[in-house]
């Protein structure tokens, strides 16, 4: 949310009208600020936004923090309520939930479940490298092991019909679109914070960046992968894919294209644009990518638009001290008819110097006489204007 949008929400919620005091306004609008500030819905910045929650609710009376957090932060109650018992609940296994990666929705569940469940749910997600809804639902509704209901996707494969077909391809849509929304959310966080902590006027260095961007880049488009061509198993190379498959035009192959880039060091840009190339282009297209916005907006419009052909070649001319343009004389007869040549004098340096004895049986034509040419109109361009008659 960018200030001014920001500044708009704070007028919208009438802190007078509650009795909230200026210095409590003053604290809730910092907080406001910084959970409007915290965009995607990482592990870390769940708990970051839990945090900020608890703080905003010891400001103000119960009925009247459940209208602010909406108003003004577009938090719906239930779901203030979810991140603050992450925050209060979840503190001694933040450090291990952050480093499995556990989706928000994940420690709602298990904001309200015994010590017992918790461990075992944390312990699933080591061995298994992450812990699903289903799976979590699982453990809490029973308290068995959650890698016991597996069973039921192996009992799939054997249903036989369409309906047994779709229920599997949904099984692996599902699977596979929470592994690339994990891998690209990863590998955005990469990115962010390797620019956020890049010094000041020093390039990226691409020697140090390659084996921690490359591998994130390369499960991310294994990941992309498999829920965009359920029939292409293991890695994709992106230039063989077919306009059925994903159209080369198409906003979806742009991502592709550029996890693949990303995955390739050979083809990353030159270290001086570097730093562009990952604030401008990847960190965009991994937001877009991962966003839970119905329709997010494509980034990359304007960027296109403003590197259109015209634009680029203009923008090289003007580099070089600018564009003059010449209009070259016209050709139309019917222009200027009432012209003549009589009383054109070509410039000294188009003009050949000798008599008639050098023209002759020579297919050069002299540009000192026009007489022998009929109908030969002169440019408009190049007509002189006849003397003004002097006044003495």
């Amino acid at each position: 949310m960018t200030k001014k949008t920001n500044e708009a929400a704070s007028g919208r919620f009438d802190y007078d009208a509650l009795n909230i005091g200026a210095q409590s306004k003053k604290a809730l609008e910092a907080t406001a600020a910084g959970i409007l500030a915290l965009g995607r819905r990482s592990t870390e910045q769940a708990f970051e936004l839990g945090d900020l929650l608890e703080q905003a609710s010891e400001l103000v009376e119960p009925g009247t923090f459940e209208k602010w957090v909406s108003q003004r932060c577009d938090i719906s109650s239930k779901t203030a309520r979810n991140y603050r018992s992450v925050a209060r609940n979840l503190a001694p296994y933040r450090t291990r939930a952050v480093e499995l990666a556990v989706s928000p929705t994940v420690l709602f569940h298990l904001a309200s479940a015994p010590e017992e469940k918790i461990e075992a749910a944390l312990a699933h997600a080591e061995e298994h490298e992450g812990i699903r809804v289903s799976e979590v639902k699982a453990l809490l509704a029973d308290g068995a092991d959650p890698s016991s209901k597996e069973v039921t996707s192996t009992e799939l494969a054997d249903i036989g019909g369409l309906s047994g077909l779709r229920a599997l391809i949904d099984l692996k849509t599902k699977s596979g679109v929470a592994a690339f929304v994990e891998s690209a959310s990863a590998l955005a966080k990469t990115v962010d914070d390797t620019l956020e902590s890049k010094p000041q006027g020093k390039r990226l260095q691409k020697a140090a960046l390659v084996p921690v961007l490359e591998p994130l880049a390369r499960a991310a488009k294994r990941s992309l992968g498999n829920v965009l061509l359920l029939d292409a198993p293991g890695d994709v190379d992106v230039r063989k894919l077919s306009e059925s498959e994903l159209p080369a035009n198409s906003r979806w192959y742009k991502v592709f294209s550029t996890l693949d880039k990303l995955g390739k060091r050979e083809a990353w840009p030159e270290a001086k644009e570097l730093e562009i190339w990952l604030s401008q282009s990847v960190l965009p297209l991994l937001d877009w990518a991962t966003s839970r916005t119905k329709q997010p907006e494509w980034p990359l419009e304007v960027a296109v638009a403003s590197n259109s052909p015209d634009k680029v070649m203009r923008s090289g001319l003007e580099a070089l001290g600018g564009v003059v343009r010449v209009d070259a004389p016209s050709l139309d007869l019917s222009e200027d008819e009432d012209e003549t040549l009589e009383d054109y004098v070509p410039p000294a340096m188009f003009t050949r110097r000798g008599g008639a004895s050098e023209t002759t049986g020579s297919n050069v034509l002299s540009f000192g006489s026009t007489e022998s040419l009929p109908g030969l109109r002169k440019p408009k361009a190049l007509t002189r204007k006849p003397a003004e008659a002097s006044a003495d």
